[in-house]
């Protein structure tokens, strides 16, 4: 009975889990098309040919769905990245298929990217402060790739000419602004802009001449 309980239970967990994967994948079209402010609990149901009251079972309401929609896309980014940085050793080399990776993905999901700018840019907590866009978000985000670029001047595979948060901030600003521009512009080639970047600070990275 116990193992009979088990199994039903991973397989209600599955089925929420896809049901709730259909629904943000729902919401991330009606934003692409009526923006944040348009993407009612109704016209998602809709699009997802369910009824709202689904909608309010997995989630408790549109901000609920909205922050979500933003985990879920950090999470597959995750899941996309991590195993092809994993399967490289040097720092260098993990530091080029972190940007490389993370360019891979933006171009991968272009509506997917720009309805969550949409929800950085509107969705608010209780205190009308934005639930995304803040400064400890961005710490969280930046912080792994300085501790990267620390452990690669400490093995000398990287200079120790530059200062380690600013350049992963600049990496950083990078890869968002190439997300912007994909979001916004369907001709704008990633691939040729990932290369770029990846050359730029494989350079900016190098240990200095002595002279």
């Amino acid at each position: 009975m116990r193992s009979e309980s088990s199994t039903e239970g991973r397989r209600r967990s599955f089925i929420e889990e896809a049901r709730r994967r259909q629904i943000i994948a729902a919401a991330v079209e009606v934003i692409s098309e009526v923006g944040y402010a348009g993407a009612a609990l109704a016209r998602i149901a809709e699009r997802a040919g369910i009824s709202k009251g689904v909608i309010s079972y997995h989630f408790a309401g549109k901000d609920d769905l909205m922050a979500q929609l933003v985990i879920q896309l950090y999470v597959s980014a995750g899941e996309y990245m991590g195993p092809k940085i994993g399967a490289v050793e040097t720092a260098r080399d993990q530091l080029l298929t972190y940007l490389a990776t993370n360019l891979e993905f933006i171009d991968a999901n272009r509506t997917y990217i720009a309805a969550l700018h949409q929800v950085v840019l509107n969705l608010r907590d209780a205190e009308g402060n934005p639930r995304f866009a803040t400064s400890d978000g961005e710490h969280e985000i930046i912080q792994p790739l300085i501790e990267g670029l620390i452990r690669g001047q400490q093995l000398g595979e990287f200079g120790t000419e530059f200062d380690p948060a600013p350049m992963a901030q600049s990496m950083r600003d990078a890869i968002d602004g190439a997300a912007v521009r994909a979001a916004r512009e369907p001709e704008f080639d990633v691939a040729a802009y990932s290369a770029h970047l990846c050359r730029m600070f494989d350079i900016a990275t190098r240990k200095g001449e002595r002279q």
